[in-house]
């Protein structure tokens, strides 16, 4: 989710109030993050957003706590753990605007940087997932000719996600949930900080993927969090408020490449090999060979369409990052159609990806904006880091943009190919 910083509190921008008047200081004012462009992993970028259906690893975590239960094509071991980081950078263009703001807007330019880090830990079917996701967001404003509010705002904002996960009837219906904690700090041109304040929320998800079937459905949803700073004597409190958000996805799979593999793991192969009774270490190890020469020869092409329909609360009316103008927001719920299409198209060197989604118009005055996405993962040298990371011991650079009206967002990973 990417953050929307559509309010600022009236009693230090000196802003009109949502009637057009006098602000009131005895009026509570919100920093409202609402739906607007995605922000994620390099994977989530260039598929739309449109990921809840087919959410896994690291990338998975912060999208649907259910996915913490989906066990990778090539986790195979009874304990398996996972780790990744990725980083975005939406700053590109001269008059780029994350917030999609009116042309009346006095803010001239807006940017975000995104950056995250997951890990996971599964025992057979179950999983802990835990992620923490950090953007900064800053915009600039046109010079106030009473001098009552800053030239440039800066929000610096946190997410938590942990959650646990199981795969009931062999890994077929994974459940998960967990609580997302938020954290932000708001500041102005002269690095001060304005407040800081921080909250807690829960989500839960679901995926179905039947074993050996080529499709998955699978919906999330995420409770609203609100955080409360204390007003200044005389001062109304500010509120940071999170928004809920729900999430149904369907995805499908053609090609010989399985989408929902089997769960069998390294001691589910040696043990059928010597009858049931305990395996050795070297059986062990032969087991383990069997499994990646099995997963090296299974079929390579794959084109595989995910889509996914993203609803989040909206927020009535605020006083606007722009410091000056009264900005009126939805109240009504923001839908976030998404279509996403991946395949693998020189095996074992390159997959790309791409796709659309629309961003719902949040303030009065604007239209909504479609997005187009795209991003591959090609295959690089092959490095063991002294024979730790083996046997999938060859790297992965992974790219992806997001381009729409006056908006460019840029994201890169390193990884391992699988």
């Amino acid at each position: 989710m990417a953050l929307g910083c559509l309010g600022t509190f009236a009693r230090v921008a000196g802003a009109q109030s949502t009637a057009g008047g006098p602000a009131d200081s005895s009026t509570p004012s919100t920093i409202d993050t609402s739906l607007g462009p995605i922000s994620g992993g390099t994977r989530y970028i260039g598929l739309s957003g449109a990921f809840i259906a087919i959410a896994e690893g690291n990338e998975g975590i912060a999208i649907n706590p259910a996915s913490d239960a989906v066990r990778l094509g090539y986790s195979w071991h009874t304990w398996d753990y996972g780790l990744g980081i990725d980083f975005s950078v939406g700053a590109w263009l001269p008059k780029n605007d994350v917030y999609n703001r009116p042309s009346s807007s006095s803010t001239k330019k807006s940017s975000a940087f995104f950056g995250s880090l997951g890990a996971n830990v599964y025992y057979e079917y179950a999983g802990l997932g835990l992620a923490a996701e950090a953007q900064s967001n800053a915009a600039t404003a046109q010079d106030q000719s009473q001098g009552l509010a800053p030239t440039q705002l800066t929000a610096n904002y946190g997410m938590v996600h942990a959650s646990l996960a199981y795969g009931f009837n062999s890994g077929q219906l994974a459940l998960g949930a967990g609580p997302r904690l938020v954290g932000m700090r708001l500041g102005g041109s002269s690095s001060s900080s304005l407040f800081s304040t921080a909250g807690v929320g829960y989500e839960a998800g679901v995926i179905w993927k039947p074993t050996d079937a080529q499709y998955r459905l699978a919906a999330a949803v995420k409770s609203p969090i609100t955080a409360t700073v204390p007003g200044a004597a005389g001062a109304a409190p500010t509120k940071l408020h999170v928004p809920w958000e729900v999430a149904l996805g369907f995805a499908y799979q053609f090609g010989g490449r399985p989408l929902n593999p089997r769960l069998l793991t390294v001691t589910d192969v040696a043990r059928s090999k010597t009858g049931g009774s305990e395996p050795s270490k070297a059986q062990l190890d032969a087991a383990e060979t069997e499994l990646f020469d099995r997963y090296e020869r299974r079929e390579r092409f794959y084109l595989m369409l995910t889509s996914e329909l993203h609803v989040v609360q909206g927020s009535g009316a605020h006083i606007g990052l722009n410091w000056a103008d009264t900005v009126e927001t939805s109240s009504r719920p923001l839908a976030s159609p998404r279509l996403g299409v991946e395949s693998e198209v020189i095996p074992q060197h390159l997959k790309l990806r791409g796709g659309s989604y629309y961003e719902s118009a949040r303030v009065a005055q604007t239209n909504g904006r479609f997005h187009g996405t795209g991003g591959l993962d090609v295959r690089l040298f092959e490095w063991s880091a002294f024979g730790l990371l083996k046997p999938f011991d060859f790297w992965q650079l992974s790219l992806a943009a997001d381009a729409a009206r006056s908006y460019l967002n840029t994201s890169f990973s390193i990884g391992f190919w699988h």
